[in-house]
């Protein structure tokens, strides 16, 4: 047997690397191009039916394991789970599930609902409830399995979003929503809680309370500068949030406000919420403004540091990643990832880009396998069924003609542009804003253009406008404002889909085509190049009516010029002009069926007569 690690390390597009674990553990043969409705994790419940992802009637549970590959605090039906792990629990999650209210008196293993299926019996709010620990079922024979929605398939997103398909409706931004589970806290972290943090004072050696005690991670307020009063929340991982840092003296912030030692030197976090055990914040990886990479390091390589000759402040702090490694209670170690530049004396704002993963420590081997869609260390957005609000799974076909068999998810699932700094196209990011599953969403910027900018911008002479993309379409390209680029083509169908089966992802469907653009001189007015990128989602309802599970149907993408490109102002007055992203959601609403175990065979036939009077005869 080959033995081979299971470490996923992410590419420059923060996307899992799966390809040493796609050629060390082959999908085998169940993994084949018919197509996926069960998802792991849940029970087919029709007599006679193979219990595959082929079943269209299944019972699903331990919807608290969103961790794949690690054990989930409080998730206590997490198989990943040690008993210590169990032991340490403050409380046990929802697992979800559909469970009996009525008392059995002997209750039937978890092992034999594969081969005896019956549906519990069940009592509602009658006075019979209080006799529920007096008596007790002997043995249940009813035949009903439960109700279970009709399974849609996956139509094609060009019929369903076409006037008058399924999933066409008003534009509108309404959105589904939950409340949060309430934490609480004892001696051990627990999922939410700030981490206290300590630095060493360099002059009396004293270890004091860090930025009011807690471990923070800087965030953009409402105008885009830093704040320090965001607090890492333990088990909670923060994807890339940028702001400016404003300073109105380099000289003398270079070595404060704008060093790596801020955050670094001489920094600890507690073990525990009461340990007295003291975790340094050691360097993963430091980058400095040469791009010269250093890893594993005790303490920062090049110090943040004002150079008189050069009048440069040299390593300032660009870009900083906490790697926090913890199992279910504590904290095992900390480590940075950082990125500096050299800034010039005369700089009033410097951007800079903060972040946290909190990374689980790893089940072994013999854990692991596709049955238990944990190969793949990641978050999931839900077990089975996706949970609202949770990070729409979004992925990339690692080949043009899509015949891999897997698929490059990206950890940060399904993302948009940002609005950028100040509301600037020019700043935004394209992966700047997580899509929530069912969450309506409508983000846009602004970009100003004199006249002749504009012109420039719209007929792209040059090919080479950097503010444009351009993507190839047959003989020709189609070109669009850079921050309306998508970075998926697919997205997860349940909330757990395992980007190792393709089949578990539904393409986005995108009609792009070469489009002429022109610039009509006697309204000052582009014609042509799109101004809003429009997401299309249509999501449903699978799998027992008591339990219901989330999954995606099918999603379409379309440019639009939604917003006139045309300039009003004297030619050599700058003018805004708007840009937008819209994801819209559809629900479509299932009909749902009472399953039935089949009726026993009879041992025996007899004639249809046998029961009829006899008649005496004669001889």
């Amino acid at each position: 047997m080959t033995l081979f690690s299971f470490v996923c390390v992410t590419a420059a597009d923060d996307s899992y690397v799966i390809t040493d674990v796609v050629n060390n553990y082959p999908l085998g043969p169940r993994f084949s191009t018919t197509p996926f409705f069960m998802p792991s994790g849940c029970t087919c419940k029709v007599s006679g039916t193979a219990n595959d992802e082929r079943c269209v009637q299944f019972d699903c549970n331990c919807k608290c394991d969103l961790i794949a590959g690690a054990c989930d605090m409080n998730c206590c039906c997490d198989r990943e789970c040690s008993g210590e792990d169990r032991a340490s629990f403050s409380d046990c999650l929802d697992e979800g599930g559909t469970t009996s209210v009525v008392k059995m008196c002997a209750e039937r293993p978890a092992s034999l609902e594969g081969v005896n299926l019956r549906h519990p019996l069940r009592l509602g709010d009658y006075p019979e409830d209080k006799l529920h620990g007096l008596m007790c079922v002997e043995h249940d024979n009813s035949a009903v399995q439960g109700n279970f929605f009709v399974d849609q398939g996956y139509p094609p997103a060009s019929q369903v979003f076409s006037p008058g398909g399924r999933g066409t409706k008003q534009f509108e931004f309404s959105s589904h929503d939950r409340e949060a589970t309430p934490v609480k806290s004892n001696d051990n972290y627990q999922l939410g809680d700030p981490i206290t943090a300590f630095q060493r004072d360099i002059h009396d050696q004293q270890l004091k309370r860090a930025f009011g005690g807690y471990l923070v991670l800087p965030a953009a307020d409402d105008g885009g500068y830093c704040i320090e009063s965001n607090t890492v929340a333990f088990g909670k991982s923060e994807s890339s949030a940028r702001c400016l840092k404003r300073t109105y003296n380099v000289t003398s912030d270079c070595e404060g406000l704008l060093s790596t030692a801020r955050y670094v030197t001489n920094m600890f976090v507690k073990q525990t919420m009461e340990s007295t055990i003291l975790h340094p914040i050691r360097i993963d990886t430091f980058i400095d403004s040469s791009g010269t990479a250093s890893t594993g390091l005790s303490s920062i390589s090049e110090e943040t540091r004002w150079d008189d000759s050069s009048s440069m402040c040299i390593n300032a702090l660009q870009r900083m990643v906490y790697n926090v490694r913890h199992n279910s209670t504590s904290i095992v170690g900390i480590g940075v990832d950082i990125e500096t530049l050299d800034v010039e004396g005369s700089t009033r704002e410097l951007l800079q880009e903060f972040a946290v993963n909190f990374i689980p420590v790893d089940v072994g081997l013999s854990q692991r396998s596709h049955n238990e869609n944990n190969i793949i260390n990641r978050v999931r957005s839900g077990n089975p069924g996706y949970v609202f609000g949770a990070p729409t799974l979004g992925a990339k076909s690692p080949t043009i003609n899509h015949t891999s068999s897997f698929v490059i998810a990206q950890k940060a699932g399904f993302t948009v542009m940002d609005t950028g700094l100040a509301g600037q196209c020019s700043t935004s990011s394209t992966t700047g804003l997580k899509v929530g599953f069912a969450k309506n969403t409508f983000v846009g910027c602004t970009q100003s253009f004199t006249r002749e900018e504009l012109k420039e911008f719209c007929l792209d002479i040059s090919n080479q406008h950097p503010m444009l993309a351009r993507n190839k379409v047959g003989e020709g390209y189609f070109v669009f404002p850079k921050w309306l680029e998508a970075n998926q083509t697919l997205l997860g169908i349940f909330g757990n889909a395992d980007p190792l089966d393709k089949r578990q992802w539904v393409e986005i469907e995108s009609h792009t085509f070469t489009r002429s653009r022109s610039f009509f001189e006697a309204e000052n007015r582009c014609i042509g190049m799109p101004s809003r990128l429009r997401y299309d989602i249509l999501w449903t309802y699978v799998g027992n009516v008591d339990d219901p599970q989330a999954k995606i149907l099918s999603a379409k993408k379309s440019f639009e010029d939604g917003l006139t490109l045309q300039h009003t102002l004297p030619p050599n007055e700058t003018q805004p002009f708007s840009f937008v992203t819209t994801v819209s959601w559809s629900f479509l609403q299932p009909e749902y069926k009472l399953v039935k175990s089949p009726h026993p065979l009879g041992l025996f036939s007899v004639p249809y007569d046998v029961f009829y009077p006899f008649q005496k005869q004669k001889a």
